[in-house]
């Protein structure tokens, strides 16, 4: 019976991993540069208390952040609001993704 909740477990941490990295891969597709920042915010919300509060708060800040920078840098003319949102699935995707994948491995050790 043990052997059998095993597997079953490891399967759905496969499984688990498989989706995250789909979401991080469609990340970076759509938009890299605030991927990369969902990334770092990720590995350092592992490290802070209350990640799953801080988590959504840095994804919101960062994508909010990002958008007023890009017409600085040139990669957008202004800020738009459906761009603040595709913001935030490139960042939330990468965080979110970690996050949780750090956590169920920690778990699972």
């Amino acid at each position: 019976m043990a052997v059998t909740y095993r597997a079953k477990g490891a399967m759905q941490l496969e499984l688990s991993v498989a989706i995250a990295a789909t979401f991080m891969v469609a990340a970076f597709i759509v938009d890299w540069p605030r991927a990369l920042a969902g990334l770092a915010l990720g590995a350092i919300c592992r490290f802070l208390p209350y990640g799953t509060v801080t988590v959504p708060l840095g994804v919101v800040l960062v994508s909010a952040v990002a958008e007023f920078l890009y017409p600085w840098f040139g990669r957008t003319t202004e800020p738009h609001f459906w761009s603040f949102f595709i913001g935030i699935f490139a960042v939330a995707g990468t965080a979110s993704s970690l996050y949780i994948t750090i956590r169920n491995l920690k778990d699972r050790l």
